[in-house]
């Protein structure tokens, strides 16, 4: 076998191996986007939603390096952020208008504060490509929390992001500073 042959075989199974990472990775994004239309969530906004998640989640996956490892992060801080307004939705019956802006709006702050902490936590304890951890961890956490904080409109999706930010600056500059 020559020396080229070896090589070619070689990338070609690196190359399955790291497409069978992004594939669990988008089939994890996927299970989200279910979870969200299962309960209640519009088809057709979570749809949209998907469109960006599942590539995102898959090419950060298949490429690897610092964004790789901030996949499964992202998506379960994401997660956890997303099932906290339909959590408040389920406890209710109909929730609209100023009730839902009483209620859902929080829960999305609240769950965007808990995915920005985490996710800057754990891209400050990174040796190296951190900013690349954090950038990629915070897009994934955002677009899966977003497939459960529509139902609070642009509202609840500022509010998410602001809670993202304003929890997880601190929290990534003391353990970055630690270090």
């Amino acid at each position: 076998m020559e020396k080229n042959e070896l090589y070619a075989r070689a990338r070609r199974a690196y190359d399955i191996g790291r497409a069978k990472v992004a594939s669990k990775a988008m089939v994890a994004a996927a299970a989200l986007a279910a979870a969200a239309v299962a309960l209640g969530r519009s088809p057709g906004q979570i749809a949209l939603l998907a469109l960006f998640l599942l590539p995102l989640a898959g090419v950060l996956a298949f490429r690897g390096r610092a964004g790789g490892r901030a996949v499964w992060p992202g998506l379960v801080a994401g997660g956890t952020a997303m099932l906290l307004p339909l959590g408040v939705v389920a406890a209710g019956d109909a929730w609209l208008g100023v009730d839902c802006m009483r209620f859902c709006l929080p829960a999305c702050v609240v769950g965007g504060a808990l995915a920005g902490a985490a996710i800057a936590s754990l891209a400050a304890a990174e040796q190296d490509g951190e900013g690349e951890f954090l950038l990629a961890g915070i897009s994934l956490a955002a677009i899966t929390a977003s497939l459960g904080c529509g139902l609070a409109g642009s509202a609840g999706l500022a509010g998410m992001a602001i809670g993202a930010l304003v929890a997880g600056t601190p929290v990534w500059f003391v353990a970055h500073a630690r270090r």
